[in-house]
């Protein structure tokens, strides 16, 4: 008998160290990340093709918004279209650890169609302030900053229809952002956004913990206690938890219509979770949504791996949907 005892409890005392380290595991990949230079992201996008140095040389405006919510300065770059009279406003959210600069490649085609354009550094990003709430949060406090930006894009561009395009973190922000930009049972000529375009989104943290936990084969009985677990400290700690930062509650909460785009290669964020959007906003109704699927496509490289399809995808979206032009 005490045999058995003191073998469950050596059991017990190995199995709660191994979920303690992998707990650890997951919170430094979660909040452990190193956020990339402005310099270092515009080299890298050079070597890659993403960014074309001639864009840097338009008449970009570099202003400042304060965010109230995270009491920062979030760093904006806004583009006036180059001719008397834009057809619309794009706005452009970059992913997790990057710059606006790799949110050039989004906003090239735009600017060729005389929309306006406006980059932003996501919060602690680039040269945004961290400001006194932690980052990242995964757009659940990102989506106050974006509201923020907003306001200041409405001011500085009146009358000109605006689309979010965010990628991964930005997508995220963007999804969350949804119900403050257009919210339910509001009249569209109170909608502060037309459209959103979601390149590779998670539709939880929660969710996408639990497929990155899959796919490196952690064992279920281990990675789901050990998210729980960081769920329960960042939500004592930084006032929300994994499954409150929710890219798929902010989708069924606005009727603005989203497309999503996802890489079918996608290993970090499986394209599985925008399918999961796109399922559950077409059964509730909740508003018009796409989907597209690149082939071969991995997280973020949607753009570049099939730009002539990721584009058709968008402006067909937002001609269809948001009933703006996007001609040359």
């Amino acid at each position: 008998m005490y045999v058995v005892l003191f073998v469950a409890s050596v059991l017990a005392l190995l199995y709660g160290l191994t979920l303690l380290v992998m707990a650890r595991v997951i919170f430094r990949q979660l909040f452990g990340r190193t956020f990339h230079t402005l310099e270092y992201s515009r080299q890298r996008c050079l070597e890659t093709g993403e960014f074309d140095p001639a864009l840097e040389e338009l008449p970009w405006e570099k202003v400042s918004v304060f965010s109230p919510k995270r009491n920062a300065a979030v760093a904006v770059y806004a583009l006036p279209a180059q001719k008397s009279a834009g057809d619309g406003t794009v706005i452009v959210l970059h992913g997790l650890t990057w710059t606006h600069y790799g949110s050039f490649k989004y906003a090239r085609a735009f600017i060729e169609r005389n929309w306006n354009a406006v980059l932003v550094d996501m919060s602690g990003h680039g040269a945004s302030e961290k400001g006194t709430i932690p980052v990242p949060s995964y757009g659940y406090f990102e989506k106050y900053d974006l509201d923020a930006v907003l306001d200041w894009v409405l001011a500085r561009f009146p009358e000109k229809p605006f689309v979010l395009i965010g990628e991964s973190l930005g997508a995220a922000t963007a999804l969350q952002y949804a119900p403050l930009g257009a919210p339910p049972g509001a009249g569209k000529e109170t909608w502060k956004i037309q459209g959103i375009i979601a390149d590779c989104p998670y539709s939880s943290m929660a969710d996408a913990v639990d497929a990155r936990s899959s796919y490196l084969r952690i064992p279920f009985f281990f990675a789901r206690p050990a998210r729980k677990l960081v769920s329960f400290v960042i939500r004592h700690t930084r006032g929300y938890a994994l499954e409150d930062a929710s890219p798929l509650a902010g989708a069924l909460s606005s009727p603005v219509p989203v497309l999503l785009i996802h890489g079918d290669a996608d290993d970090y964020v499986p394209a599985e979770l925008s399918r999961r959007i796109a399922e559950k906003r077409k059964e509730r109704g909740a508003g018009p949504v796409s989907l597209v699927l690149i082939h071969g496509a991995p997280h973020a490289k949607s753009i570049i791996t099939d730009s002539e399809t990721w584009f058709k995808a968008a402006f067909e979206f937002i001609g269809r949907e948001c009933g703006l032009a996007c001609q040359k």
